[in-house]
């Protein structure tokens, strides 16, 4: 009975978990390899798929000044759209945690997740209508008196990167939230009743254990702004030199599949490298600050 009890705890998490894996699999892994073999097939001179399998489409890609240059602008976008969330999400994630009232509390996290109930063509319309030439910044601006020609705020790569950190700030701001949640409010004041000025507690108490979750939302912001294609497409136009636009215009506009796989597997692992490296230091932090 008891070894019984045993195996039947021992199979029951696994039992729970079955639905899931058998979703992951059917619906990520299965497309996955799919991708995968699709990215090694062979394409003739009218971009027809050819039984044949090589790696043309992979020498095209890192022999290609125009795609490696996407790839790095890409990345660069990426990278610095995740550090100004972080830093932009230090104010907000403190005010959220140090809010007294839980119906003001509530307010703020209700205002903080709305962009993400909001599909993500209609908030990069908005941006639009606020950007445009004849859109509500440059009216207000003319009618102030500020301009006399409307701004080119439109089509280039700031109002990308301004459009990414509207929507994926709350991405950094929840695992920051809960970083500092979980520091026990005696611990500053504790910091400051031994000499320690708010700057000395601030930089040496605080921020090293807020680190792992600002590396958390900073891991999650780059990924996801990484493989956005619809916000630059729509913001920056079809010429930015983003990888995710060159795969959409492999694959809906061209029709070379086997070239917008190679791509979409290239940009997927190398965004996978660099966030299991971030994974790697953070945890290497965690366990400097925490000793396990």
């Amino acid at each position: 009975m008891s070894r019984g009890r045993i195996v039947g705890g021992s199979l029951f998490p696994w039992l729970l978990l079955t639905p899931g894996m058998l979703f992951l699999i059917a619906f990520l892994v299965a497309p996955g390899l799919l991708l995968a073999a699709l990215s090694l097939r062979d394409v003739d001179g009218m971009l027809m798929v050819l039984p044949t399998y090589g790696f043309s489409q992979y020498i095209k890609v890192f022999t290609s000044a125009g795609y490696l240059d996407a790839l790095g602008t890409t990345l660069w976008v990426a990278a610095l759209t995740a550090v100004l969330c972080v830093l932009l999400a230090w104010p907000a994630a403190w005010l959220l945690v140090n809010t007294r009232s839980r119906a003001w509390r509530t307010v703020l996290y209700v205002i903080l997740i709305s962009p993400l109930l909001t599909s993500v063509v209609i908030r990069t319309f908005a941006w639009i209508v606020l950007l445009a030439q004849n859109g509500l910044i440059n009216d207000v601006l003319r009618k102030l008196g500020v301009i006399d020609a409307p701004l080119a705020l439109l089509w280039n790569m700031k109002a990308v990167i301004v459009a990414y950190v509207q929507v994926m700030l709350p991405f950094a701001v929840l695992p920051l939230a809960t970083s500092l949640g979980e520091i026990p409010p005696a611990l500053p004041r504790a910091s400051q009743s031994l000499g320690a000025g708010a700057r000395h507690t601030f930089f040496n108490v605080l921020l090293p254990l807020t680190i792992p979750g600002m590396m958390s939302g900073a891991i999650i912001v780059f990924a996801l702004a990484a493989g956005s294609y619809v916000t630059p497409l729509l913001i920056g136009g079809r010429l930015q030199p983003l990888l995710p636009i060159n795969i959409y215009q492999q694959a809906l506009q061209i029709a070379n599949l086997p070239l917008a796989a190679a791509l979409s597997l290239t940009l997927l692992a190398v965004t996978a490298i660099i966030a299991a490296v971030m994974s790697r230091l953070q945890k290497q932090w965690e366990r400097r600050v925490y000793g396990h």
